[in-house]
């Protein structure tokens, strides 16, 4: 029977989920599991991602603010999994790739890449193109947000209020000028280059991030990377 390991913050829950799954058989596996059983919020999902990537995930709502976690009785996910009554969402990742004088950094993202103004008191400037294009001469605001179609329902949302089902999606954060959303599709290369400011840029709810300024240029792009989310019948 397959391996699992199941992730989250709520240790009682865990212990609940692990025994259910190891009485039909499952093996319990921390290092190399199979499965990922996420107990949690949507950000549990991108963090066991970031831990685990590319292998299944079942996401089990374990919030109210949850929106794509499942609402089910463990013991029906546990026989639902086992009959095959599921199909696995393959989510394209976007990789965000930096380059300054200090040198080059990575950042992959299942929800979106993000760059904003380092200063909440300091806007930033920023020039973007789409495959070598320029979308729309120097802009200056708090920043950008880069988000996949199933990020489209997180950040992005927040700031247009429009959701989308395929292609990448830029929505911009308080600009001096008034600029719609953009969408672009799957395969279009996003080059940004600050010209003015300080800048940070951020993968989903990753701590981890990167320092820009001026002159440093940031190209974003699909990766062949999925996440694999499971969808139950």
């Amino acid at each position: 029977m397959q391996s699992f390991y199941v992730f989250g913050k709520n240790i009682e829950k865990n212990e609940e989920i692990k025994e259910k799954f190891i009485e039909n058989g499952f093996t319990y596996d921390k290092t190399n599991p199979e499965l990922i059983i996420c107990y949690g919020g949507d950000g549990t999902f991108l963090i066991a991602e970031r831990m685990y990537p590319s292998i299944p995930k079942i996401l089990i709502k374990g919030s109210e603010i949850s929106n794509k976690g499942i609402d089910m009785d463990i013991e029906k996910i546990v026989q639902k999994y086992k009959s095959k009554e599921f199909s696995i969402d393959e989510i394209k990742k976007l990789k965000a790739h930096s380059y300054s004088k200090f040198g080059e950094g990575e950042l992959t993202g299942v929800n979106d890449i993000v760059i904003r103004n380092t200063l909440p008191t300091e806007a930033i400037r920023f020039r973007l193109k789409a495959n070598g294009k320029e979308i729309n001469k120097e802009l200056i605001g708090d920043g950008i947000v880069i988000a996949t179609a199933y990020g489209s329902r997180a950040y992005f949302y927040s700031i247009t209020k429009e959701k989308f089902e395929k292609g990448i999606g830029i929505a911009f954060s308080n600009l001096t000028q008034h600029h719609d959303f953009i969408l672009l599709e799957e395969l279009d290369k996003i080059e940004v280059e600050i010209t003015r400011g300080l800048a940070v840029m951020v993968a989903d709810n990753n701590r981890n991030f990167i320092n820009l300024e001026e002159g440093d240029k940031i190209i974003i792009e699909q990766t062949e990377q999925v996440a694999k989310r499971i969808i139950f019948w």
